[in-house]
């Protein structure tokens, strides 16, 4: 805007310029003409024109330059009165805000999911297994229980529960208590052996009886030993009860 003032103001000072000598000859040009006129005739030009400028014509110059002048002050911040802004429109009063509605409750289902477990492997390892027996190589003797006779080697005697009847070397005059035949006479009769009766007597084997024993493997008892194999690790499913919003 700036420029434009200056422009414009250059441009009317120039065309003053260019008319204020015109309208100096064109007045001289006058002048001359009404000289040869008479006197009266140039008083009256003299009245009419300042220097051979009429005072319509210094008028429209100084009417241009106060107007050029202004313009230029109003673009460039001059002396110009600058109108007061107006003012800012007073704000629109906010909208009240909309009630928040209340959420309904929402609804829970329980549903059935189905999950992936890792299992985790494990290494080969021992464990105590069932007991058992085995023969330790040595050998014992045991009774069994049953019992048996043997002969020890020696004899003894025993009656057998049988009598008999023997002559002895003693005698009698009794033929009822003596033998059958007398064996001779005394002054008191025949005299007879004396005959005996006896029980019947053995020679036996001694027998003893004893327990039976036997021979055996001694045997011990011992915990076996289960080696349980290594188990890779795998994956495995597996069902379980969730709860979620019903949309």
């Amino acid at each position: 805007m700036k420029i434009i003032s200056k422009s414009l103001l250059a441009g009317l000072s120039g065309l003053a310029l260019i008319v204020f000598p015109q309208l100096s000859i064109a007045d001289e040009t006058q002048a001359s003409a009404s000289s040869s006129g008479g006197t009266a005739a140039g008083d009256a030009a003299a009245k009419s024109a300042i220097g051979g400028v009429s005072a319509g014509t210094i008028a429209a110059v100084v009417a241009i330059a106060a107007a050029a002048a202004a313009i230029s002050d109003s673009g460039s911040g001059g002396g110009a009165i600058t109108p007061a802004p107006a003012p800012a429109p007073a704000p629109a009063p906010a909208p009240a805000p909309a009630p928040t509605p209340t959420p309904a409750e929402p609804v829970i289902e329980e549903y059935v999911t189905e999950v992936v477990v890792d299992v985790p492997g494990t290494a080969s390892y021992t464990a105590a297994g069932p007991t058992a027996t085995r023969t330790t190589g040595a050998t014992a003797t045991r009774t069994t229980g049953a019992t048996a006779t043997r002969t020890t080697g020696a004899t003894a005697t025993r009656t057998t529960g049988a009598t008999a009847t023997r002559t002895t070397s003693a005698t009698t005059t009794s033929s009822q208590g003596g033998a059958a035949t007398s064996i001779g006479t005394n002054a008191g009769g025949n005299i007879y052996n004396v005959i005996e009766t006896y029980d019947v007597v053995e020679v036996y084997d001694v027998v003893e009886e004893y327990d039976v024993e036997e021979v055996y493997d001694v045997e011990e008892t011992y915990t076996t030993t289960v080696t349980i194999p290594a188990v890779a690790a795998s994956t495995a499913t597996a069902t379980a009860i969730a709860t979620r919003v019903v949309e």
